[in-house]
C-alpha cells in the first residue's frame, strides 16, 4: 500500500492563490482501461459501475458539496490496465483520497496511450488563500498496485486500514440495537428502559440512542444545537438511561449532529454568526437546520460531544451525523479574500476536533454517519471505528451497496442492521433470516422497536444473535474474497477466511423459474485438506445446500463448487467449511 503525502508551504513575502494542488498524479501505460468509480446519492449510495476510457476521453469524478461528499460517491476508485478487472487475476490499480471534503478523481486517456491518474481536494470551487510563512497539508493519497486482481488489491489495503488507520482496527465490534426506526423521536425514558431490557434479553451488547432527546425535539425542526436532554421526555437525564444500560448487562450509546444548528435552538438565537452564511443574505435551511462555522475557532463540535460524554460517564458509542452539505458558504470569521478557504479549513478542524475527542474518551467507540454513507472516505477512517452506508436498510440493495464497500472498507468497519419487514424505505418484504444473513456481511446489529418483535420471532432472533457472535471473529477480521457479483445477475456469494476458518455467504435476490441449483465455486481453500460443510441456522424449509454435513476435498470443492438450492427470491445460505485432514 503506498501512501502519498504532500505540504505546500509558502516561502514568499505574500499570499498564494492556490488554483490546483493533487495530491497525486502517477502516469500509467497499458494497452487498454476500464475504470470503476462507486457512484450514488441518498438511500442508494456507492454503487459500483465500470467503463472503458478510450482514447483522448478524460473522465472527472469528485464532490463539491462540501462536507457530505460521498454521498455523490466514495472517492475512491479501481483502475484495470488491459481486461476489466477481476477479482482474482489481472493487473489493476485500487486508489482512494483520505479526505471528506470536496474532492476530484481525474483519468486523463491521452492520444499517445498513456493515462493521466490525478486525485485530490477541488480548490476549483474555492481558491485557497496560503499566508506568508504558512502551509498546508494536503489530502494523503492512497494506491495499492496488485497483479492478482481488484480483489489481492482489497484485502491488502483492509490490512493497511486495519493496522495503521481504523482506531482499534484489529478488534470485532459489537451488536447493537439502535432506536431510530424502532420509535423515531417518540422516546422517554420508560420507552428507553422497556427497550434496553429487551435488547439485552436478545443477546444485543449495545443500545444506541437516535434523535429526539435533547432539546425540545419533537421532529426535526428543532434543537439542534442545544444539547441538553429533554427534561420532560428524560426527567432523570442522561445517567438514568446508562444506569439502565448497565443493569440489564449492555453498553449505552447516542446519537449526535454536532456540526449542525438549528435556527429554532438557543445556540442559534444568543449567536447567530456562528453559523455558515453570506453577509447580509438569511442563510438557507436544509433539513431545517444550518451548518456550524468551523473555520471559527468559536465553534467547537468536540468540545459539545465532550461535554455530553462528561455528563454520562457511562456512554460508549457516539453516532456522529452530518445531514447536510454546505451552501451560502461564507464564514462570519475569516476576511472576505480568504473566504474560499472555509471548504479546507472545515474539514481539517473536523479531524483535529476528532483527535482532540478521542484523546480525551480513548474508550469510546465513534461511528461515522451522514445521512447515511456521506462520509464514506479513509480520511474519516482515521477517527472513527465504523461507517454507517446507508440509511437504506433494504437488504435487497444492501447487498451491492455492502458488496461495493468491502472493495475499500473491512467488514468490521461496516455497519449492517438488521430492520423490521416491509421495508421503511423500500416497502419490500423479506424474511427474517434473509436480513440476517445479509447485515452478517459487516458489524451487524438492529434497529427496531424490539418491544415489537413477535413472540415467535424471538427464539430465532436469539439464535442468530449467538450465530452472528460466533462468526464475527471470522468476518470482522479475516479476509474476504468476493465471489459472485450481483451487478453480474441475480446471485451473490462472499468467502471470509482467517487461518484455517472459513465462511460462505451465498444469497439470491431474484429467480428467473423455481427448483434452480446455482455452484459457486470458493478461492482460497487448501486444495490438499478435506472440509466438511455445514450450512448454519438454515431456515424453516431446511438446508439449502445439498453438501450439508458431507465432508469434501478442498480441491474438488475449488474446481466443481458448492450447490446451493435455490426455489424463490430473496433467499440466503450461511456455511461454514472446517478443515477435517487430508
Amino acid at each position: 500500500v503506498l501512501t502519498q503525502d504532500a505540504t505546500l508551504c509558502n516561502g514568499s513575502q505574500g499570499r498564494v492563490e492556490i488554483l490546483r494542488a493533487l495530491s497525486s498524479a502517477l502516469p500509467v501505460r497499458a494497452e487498454a482501461y476500464h475504470v470503476t468509480t462507486f457512484r450514488g446519492g441518498w438511500a442508494g449510495e456507492n454503487y459500483l459501475r465500470e467503463q472503458e476510457l478510450l482514447p483522448g476521453n478524460t473522465l472527472s469524478v469528485g464532490s463539491t458539496t462540501g462536507i457530505k461528499c460521498a454521498q455523490e460517491g466514495t472517492p475512491g476508485f479501481i483502475v484495470s490496465l488491459g481486461a476489466p478487472a477481476q477479482e482474482e487475476h489481472g493487473c489493476c490499480i485500487l486508489g482512494a483520497l483520505a479526505w471528506s471534503g470536496n474532492y476530484t478523481l481525474t483519468f486523463k486517456h491521452s492520444t499517445y496511450g498513456q493515462l493521466y491518474l490525478g486525485m485530490g481536494h477541488d480548490f476549483s470551487h474555492a481558491p485557497h488563500m496560503l499566508e506568508a510563512g504558512t502551509e498546508i497539508v494536503l489530502p494523503t493519497a492512497v494506491q495499492v498496485f496488485s497483479t492478482r486482481g481488484k480483489g489481492d488489491a482489497s484485502r491488502r489495503l483492509h490490512r493497511h486500514l486495519r493496522k495503521h488507520v481504523i482506531p482499534r482496527g484489529e478488534e470485532t465490534r459489537r451488536i447493537l440495537l439502535n432506536s431510530w426506526e424502532g420509535v423515531h423521536f417518540d422516546v422517554d425514558e420508560t420507552t428507553l428502559q422497556a427497550m434496553m431490557q429487551r435488547s439485552a434479553e436478545l443477546g444485543v451488547e449495545l443500545f444506541v440512542l437516535d434523535d429526539g432527546w435533547f432539546g425540545k425535539r419533537k421532529d426535526d425542526t428543532s434543537s439542534l444545537g442545544d444539547w441538553e436532554p429533554d427534561a420532560e421526555k428524560l426527567p432523570h437525564g442522561l445517567p438514568a438511561l446508562t444506569a439502565c444500560a448497565q443493569e440489564c448487562g449492555i453498553d449505552f450509546g447516542i446519537w449526535m449532529e454536532p456540526e449542525m444548528v438549528s435556527p429554532q435552538s438557543n445556540l442559534y438565537a444568543e449567536n447567530p454568526a456562528l453559523a455558515v452564511q453570506l453577509p447580509g443574505i438569511h442563510p438557507r435551511e436544509e433539513r431545517h437546520q444550518l451548518v456550524l462555522d468551523l473555520a471559527n475557532p468559536a465553534v467547537s463540535p468536540a468540545a459539545m460531544v465532550s461535554a455530553v460524554l462528561n455528563s454520562a460517564p457511562g456512554i460508549s458509542y457516539v453516532k456522529w451525523d452530518c445531514n447536510r452539505k454546505l451552501s451560502d458558504t461564507g464564514s462570519t470569521h475569516l476576511p472576505a479574500d480568504m473566504q474560499g478557504n472555509l471548504f479546507f479549513d472545515y474539514i481539517r478542524r473536523y479531524y483535529g476536533g476528532m483527535r482532540q475527542l478521542r484523546e480525551q474518551h480513548p474508550g469510546v467507540t465513534f461511528q461515522c454517519c451522514s445521512a447515511g454513507g456521506g462520509r464514506l472516505d479513509l480520511g474519516a477512517a482515521a477517527f472513527h471505528e465504523e461507517f454507517w452506508l446507508s440509511d437504506n436498510t433494504d437488504p435487497h440493495d444492501r447487498l451491492f451497496m455492502q458488496w461495493s464497500a468491502l472493495h475499500f472498507l473491512p467488514a468490521n468497519a461496516i455497519g449492517c442492521h438488521v430492520t423490521a419487514s416491509p421495508n421503511l424505505y423500500t416497502g419490500r418484504e423479506t424474511s427474517l433470516k434473509f436480513r440476517f444473513d445479509v447485515a452478517l456481511m459487516g458489524r451487524l446489529g438492529l434497529e427496531l422497536d424490539p418491544r415489537a418483535i413477535a413472540e415467535a420471532d424471538l427464539e430465532e432472533i436469539r439464535a442468530r444473535i449467538a450465530l452472528a457472535k460466533e462468526l464475527r471473529p471470522i468476518v470482522q477480521l479475516g479476509e474476504p474474497y468476493r465471489l459472485v457479483s450481483p451487478y453480474e445477475g441475480p446471485d451473490c456469494a462472499l468467502l471470509y477466511r482467517r487461518g484455517s476458518e472459513v465462511l460462505l455467504l451465498c444469497y439470491t435476490t431474484e429467480r428467473p423459474y423455481t427448483d434452480q441449483h446455482t455452484r459457486i465455486r470458493p478461492v482460497g481453500l487448501n486444495p490438499a485438506a478435506r472440509y466438511t460443510v455445514e450450512e448454519l441456522l438454515p431456515g424453516k424449509e431446511g438446508p439449502r445446500c445439498p453438501l450439508h454435513g458431507q465432508s469434501i476435498g478442498g480441491a474438488s470443492l475449488m474446481q466443481t463448487g458448492v450447490p446451493i438450492h435455490w426455489n424463490r427470491p430473496h433467499q440466503s445460505c450461511v456455511l461454514r467449511l472446517r478443515e477435517c485432514g487430508e
